[in-house]
């Protein structure tokens, strides 16, 4: 139950940018930067919610708090169709975020509470890649509704995505409150889960290291969490990862850049919502096919996928700065389509975030939380900064600077992998964890006896998976 809500809030979050080359634009006169202030407005309100909403999740039953944040969002998505204002809309979009913020955090919450390391990245990569196959449903969506019921009723195609929107998402809220499972530590038997299913859940988080949740917050305790290299470099990897999302955000400023005042259009409404759906169903695929290879033959590593994808994203980005702009499709399309390349490691970043911190639920949420708010933090100025709308789709600095960025992304996951292995083989040295049998992610007690054999021969062993 986890992808259906995901997907009708990401095409909630994405159908601000259908809407405004669709026809929001011309109706509300959104001229100059107003579209990424729109933008910003969720992100503020976005950020605002993010730490709140999941310290809440770690006290209230996600069935609970969850549709609730579904409800709220999709109430003032209907309000958006009826807005008149580009002040209406910012308020509006604020209020949006504001629900939203606690939601996508909480579901990579829930489910590294309930999934081992071999099989964590399979479901976070299955969740993730709802984010990038709600633009797909709301690229086409919009193109059906702009070509079916644009002056419908009276209202705009644009108005009639909001509406659209809404109705999807409203009966997925009331079945979340049915079909989501709370953590393994919270939940109580019901008529989907069993009190053996959930003894059983527990038994494994146990031997995965997992805790439930129940450690109360105080001022020391979150300082601790701010100082914990964990919390830090995962944080600094997710506050500089727009910057590789935003090149794609071209493409679709690039197409309707084509068409100019007093020319027959080189691509229709519906070609420039659709073309871009092209690198959402390219992310999506890689995706999965990269938690599947973490998972499997690279037993639970996660490192050499990340790195990997962030190397291709440098040579994508420098490619962007040194072709033309506005040359032929087949040289400029693809490299956009291609460039969220880098975005595909958020499901194995936040499934290693999990395993990293495995032994303390409240500083796994809380950490999640500080990824998301710093992202978005630095979500909302840097489409001002570098990826104008009024310099769109000539935004030749910014993909610079995102290339420089990857670069950087490539040193912090270095450093993380190093110190994750120093700190394995420090509790392995201590006698504090060794891989049971047959399963190599879950970590079991070494008798005292065999310590020291079975360091030794654990640590031959990393070397040669090295």
């Amino acid at each position: 139950m986890t992808n259906p809500p995901m997907i009708a809030m990401q095409i909630d979050t994405s159908n601000i940018t259908n809407a405004f080359v669709s026809g929001m634009k011309e109706d509300l006169n959104l001229y100059q930067n107003q579209y990424n202030y729109i933008v910003v407005s969720w992100t503020v309100g976005y950020i605002i919610g993010q730490w709140p909403s999941n310290f809440i999740l770690t006290r209230v039953p996600a069935h609970i708090w969850i549709p609730f944040l579904e409800i709220g969002w999709t109430v003032f998505t209907f309000a958006l169709a009826a807005v008149r204002s580009y002040s209406a809309l910012l308020g509006l979009r604020f209020v949006v975020g504001l629900f939203e913020a606690g939601y996508w955090p909480a579901l990579y919450y829930i489910l590294g509470s309930w999934y081992t390391k071999r099989e964590l990245g399979k479901r976070n990569g299955i969740l993730q890649s709802a984010v990038s196959i709600a633009p797909i449903f709301s690229g086409f969506l919009q193109a059906a509704i702009y070509n079916g019921l644009d002056g419908h009723a009276g209202l705009r195609g644009w108005r009639w995505l909001f509406i659209i929107n809404g109705i999807i998402s409203f009966p997925i809220a009331a079945l979340a409150y049915f079909f989501l499972p709370d953590t393994p530590g919270t939940a109580k038997p019901n008529w989907v889960f069993t009190e053996r299913d959930i003894e059983i859940a527990r038994e494994r988080m146990q031997r995965a290291g997992r805790t439930p949740e129940g450690k109360p917050y105080t001022v020391k305790v979150i300082l601790g969490y701010l100082t914990s290299w964990k919390t830090l470099l995962f944080t600094l990897i997710f506050m500089i990862q727009p910057f590789g999302s935003q090149p794609f955000t071209s493409f679709v400023f690039w197409l309707k850049a084509h068409n100019k005042k007093g020319h027959p259009p080189v691509y229709s409404v519906a070609q420039i919502n659709e073309y871009p759906t092209i690198g959402n169903a390219f992310t999506a695929a890689y995706s999965l096919v990269a938690v599947w290879v973490s998972d499997g033959p690279l037993r639970g590593r996660r490192w050499p996928i990340v790195i990997f994808n962030n190397l291709i994203a440098i040579v994508i980005f420098v490619l962007l700065v040194v072709t033309p702009v506005m040359g032929p499709f087949k040289h400029r399309a693809p490299l956009y389509i291609v460039s969220s390349i880098g975005g595909s490691s958020v499901p194995l970043t936040m499934a290693w975030m999990a395993e990293l911190i495995s032994n303390n639920a409240e500083q796994r949420a809380f950490t999640a939380a500080s990824m998301n708010t710093l992202q978005y933090t630095f979500m909302a100025w840097i489409p001002l900064v570098w990826f104008q709308q009024v310099h769109q789709p000539y935004v030749t600095p910014g993909n610079r600077a995102a290339a420089v960025i990857a670069g950087f992304n490539v040193v912090i996951f270095s450093t993380i992998a190093l110190l994750a292995h120093r700190e394995k083989l420090q509790k392995k040295r201590n006698n504090q964890l060794q891989a049971a049998p047959g399963d190599s992610d879950l970590d079991a007690p070494v008798p005292e006896a065999d310590a020291k054999k079975a360091a030794l021969e654990v640590q031959a062993v990393e070397i040669r998976n090295a």
